[in-house]
């Protein structure tokens, strides 16, 4: 009887909390705070704010229509394909003094650069680049036409520039408000336009964006407060010269309106608004930078797609680093945001006052509730499951029908998620979910990391993120040389026996090192340490499971030869560094992995062992995490891998059967003809490479160091100033 009291006493007080949840979510999300402010009051409720701009992000992806084409904003890309063919990086200004040229032939009416110009470009004695370049702009803006550069804005007063400089005050915005109330702005002093452009008077505006808390940017920066006058964005202030009117902006405590007509543009305290998506990137015509240059201007086409109108020029290219998760796309270039908000202003694409979308979210959230009090009577598990599919699927009919088109941001997730945690709760299923959890725990990490970690996982789950994040990991790329070689030459079994043997003897260093299988490719493993639980130096265990397949090496060969079977020769490639680390795939199927640029450079090193004769090759990355004090390293050279523009340092590192780890004088000496190489000490350091492959001939590192002391030593005048770089042209 105590127990059934206690049991009905339970479920209508797990609503009250569900329904006042979802109800303090909603007004919390349309109500007026601070950006950057802590307490326990936003970090609970910021916990689901990703779940809700998700579930948003999918309902308004639905209403973009893939026949849309804007008939007044034009892309200018600078695009792999450009890159490739102009065959240099950066691009002269002269080849943007041409882009301008030839777009005030097609007709523009108005260009916005999506790029920094912080620099003087060399002139070699001729005539200045950028002065070439600001004629442009000067003949381009003869006729009533505008182009705006870009620049940034910094919190830190030490990185800004000390005065605003005289350029800007033809960029501030009119507003009704003499000092708004948005956040104190400083422009960066490292990306500020030069002084001969800004002399051509071209218009400015910021290009600077935040990305939300789960790392997705779904706000545009439409202005900033900067010395206490109001700055407009890239996008904003070409909208606004495109339009050739003022647009009114009302600044109170809670932000900024900007006004158009009836629809209003609201921003937070730092001057964000959320984008309203209704194209995605292929909607808008699209021109290659270089198929622009290359037309000649009689073409009738460019002229007819650029006559009156808005352009931007940005980057989309893969190399060029601009491209960011987007409620549109994984790998959005930034100057499309500039586009979008543009379209929305030109379109009236707007959202709603934000209290008709609270009236509607809260009128649904007591819907809801009604529903769920009046259902819970007739006590039907099966009833209660089909009131809530029709409520759910109903609700989402008509935000997708209705409501999103109508500019209304209704609060759904909150809304659904009320629903059904209320429906949850009254079946008992929170008991069931966490059995599961633990069971998919164990299930999706057995194959990956030893089972201590595993046991840990279960014991301490609240340490578990599953799902895509940035983890600071090493990882590490073992490879088996000629590996087509000893396929050949044995059977179908015997391969696999020798690779099941070798495969087992080299996962199980890795898990006992603390580290995580990524995968197998073939003859390759693939791991990395540091995650999905930190393990404290991860660089340090990496390294050391490295050394510790390579000492186990010989006793695999040896078993090798007893059968009458080929050795295996590895190379290991370990880099360390931020990396994306989750559960990647399908819905179906998916296994937990690591992506990144630091992952694609310790493939790179794996790679290059063979190029250096090397068993275990490190960066500069792994070693600055390293105790160097239990092992030895020598570094073998400064490389430019594939893909890459900058060069790492890499380094080897000896284990017990090396020769230069058995003659320890010999490493000695490699260390010290290494420092007269980079003094361009030539003579000496040959000779001291030369008594080292006296001892060990085969050492490449040796060979190649002398190689390049002799070809200096011979051709003095020849040498170069990054003499010490290898620049790789295959992966």
């Amino acid at each position: 009887m105590f127990k059934k009291l206690i049991t009905n006493s339970l479920r209508p007080l797990g609503m009250i909390v569900f329904y006042a949840f979802a109800a303090w979510c909603i007004l919390w999300s349309f109500a007026p705070r601070e950006i950057g402010s802590d307490g326990l009051f936003n970090s609970l409720v910021d916990f689901t704010v990703s779940f809700e701009s998700r579930f948003y992000d999918y309902r308004m992806v639905n209403q973009i229509d893939p026949k849309f084409k804007s008939k007044e904003i034009i892309l200018v890309e600078i695009d792999d394909y450009s890159l490739e063919k102009l065959g240099m990086w950066p691009i002269p200004r002269t080849v943007h003094a041409k882009m301008i040229d030839k777009l005030r032939v097609f007709g523009a009416k108005v260009v916005a650069l999506d790029i920094l110009y912080p620099e003087q470009s060399p002139d070699a004695g001729k005539i200045s680049p950028d002065k070439i370049f600001a004629e442009s702009i000067k003949n381009f803006q003869q006729d009533k036409r505008k182009v705006f550069m870009s620049y940034t804005i910094t919190s830190s007063p030490e990185n800004s520039l000390k005065e605003l400089p005289e350029a800007m005050y033809n960029n501030v915005l009119d507003s009704h408000a003499k000092n708004g109330n948005l956040i104190e702005s400083y422009i960066s002093k490292f990306t500020f336009p030069i002084d001969t452009f800004t002399n051509a008077d071209v218009g400015l505006g910021f290009i600077d964006a935040n990305e939300d808390g789960d790392g997705v940017f779904r706000q545009y920066r439409v202005m900033t407060n900067i010395d206490s006058l109001n700055f407009g964005s890239l996008g904003f202030n070409a909208v606004e010269a495109y339009m050739k009117s003022k647009l009114d902006i009302l600044i109170d405590a809670a932000g900024a309106d900007v006004q158009f007509n009836e629809r209003v543009l609201k921003t937070n305290q730092i001057g964000e608004t959320k984008l309203r998506y209704m194209a995605r990137q292929n909607n808008f015509p699209t021109v290659s930078l270089y198929d622009l240059l290359e037309a000649p201007t009689t073409d009738v086409g460019m002229r007819d797609l650029f006559k009156d109108k808005l352009v931007f020029v940005g980057s989309t290219a893969l190399g060029a680093h601009d491209l960011r998760p987007s409620p549109i796309g994984a790998q959005m270039p930034g100057v499309i945001t500039h586009l979008v908000l543009a379209q929305m202003i030109l379109s009236g694409h707007l959202f709603k006052k934000s209290e008709h979308s609270l009236y509607f979210s809260l009128a649904l959230l007591s819907l809801g509730a009604l529903l769920f009090l009046i259902v819970q009577r007739w006590g039907s598990a099966v009833f209660d499951a089909l009131i809530l599919v029709s409520l759910i699927t109903a609700s989402y009919y008509v935000d997708q029908q209705y409501l999103m088109p109508q500019g209304y941001e209704v609060k759904l997730f909150y809304c659904f998620f009320c629903f059904i945690t209320c429906y949850s709760w009254n079946t008992l299923i929170n008991f069931y979910q966490a059995n599961k959890e633990k069971k998919q725990i164990r299930g999706t990490f057995a194959r990956y990391v030893a089972p201590t970690i595993v046991d840990e996982m279960l014991k301490n789950p609240e340490k578990l993120q599953i799902g895509g994040q940035k983890m600071d990991i090493t990882c590490l790329f073992s490879d088996v040389r000629d590996f087509t070689k000893i396929s050949e030459g044995l059977s179908a079994t015997e391969l696999a026996h020798s690779m099941n043997t070798y495969m087992t003897k080299m996962t199980d260093i890795v898990f006992d090192t603390k580290g995580t299988l990524d995968k197998y490719i073939g003859d390759a493993i693939v791991a990395i340490w540091g995650a999905p639980l930190e393990i404290g130096n991860h660089a340090q265990y990496a390294v050391e499971g490295a050394i510790k397949m390579m000492e186990a090496l010989p006793a695999v060969n040896d078993y090798f030869r007893s059968l009458g079977r080929p050795e295996f020769h590895v190379g290991i490639g370990l880099n360390s560094g931020e990396c994306s680390v989750g559960n990647m795939g399908s819905a179906r199927i998916f296994s937990y992995t690591a992506l990144g640029d630091n992952m694609n450079l310790g493939a790179r090193l794996e790679s290059l062992c063979k190029h250096y004769g090397a068993h275990i090759i490190i960066s500069e990355y792994t070693l600055a995490r390293l105790d160097t004090s239990k092992m030895r390293i020598r570094p073998i050279d400064k490389v430019i891998v594939k893909g890459k523009t900058t060069a790492v340092s890499i380094y080897e590192v000896l284990y017990q059967q090396h020769p230069l780890a058995q003659r320890p004088e010999l490493f000695e000496k490699f260390l010290k003809a290494h420092g007269l190489f980079l003094q361009k000490d030539f003579y000496p350091a040959i000779g001291l490479f030369a008594e080292i492959l006296e001892v060990y001939p085969t050492d490449k590192s040796s060979k190649r160091f002398m190689d390049i002391c002799l070809k200096y030593t011979q051709h003095p005048m020849d040498i170069p100033e990054n003499f010490d770089i290898t620049t790789m042209t295959e992966k």
